[in-house]
């Protein structure tokens, strides 16, 4: 029996967008709120914004 491999797209298109419009209003705004789910703090967290903040 043959294993199949598929990759698996864990970055929708839609969570692209929102980065990139979060990028593009940055520049109008002096404070970030970043909130996470307090039960898995460092899990609910989105690395991709400590590098646009």
């Amino acid at each position: 029996m043959s294993e199949k491999n598929s990759n698996i797209n864990w970055f929708p298109g839609h969570m692209r967008k929102a980065l990139n419009e979060v990028s593009d209003k940055l520049k109008y705004v002096d404070i970030v709120f970043e909130t996470v789910d307090a039960r898995i703090p460092i899990s609910s967290r989105n690395p991709e914004l400590d590098s646009l903040v």
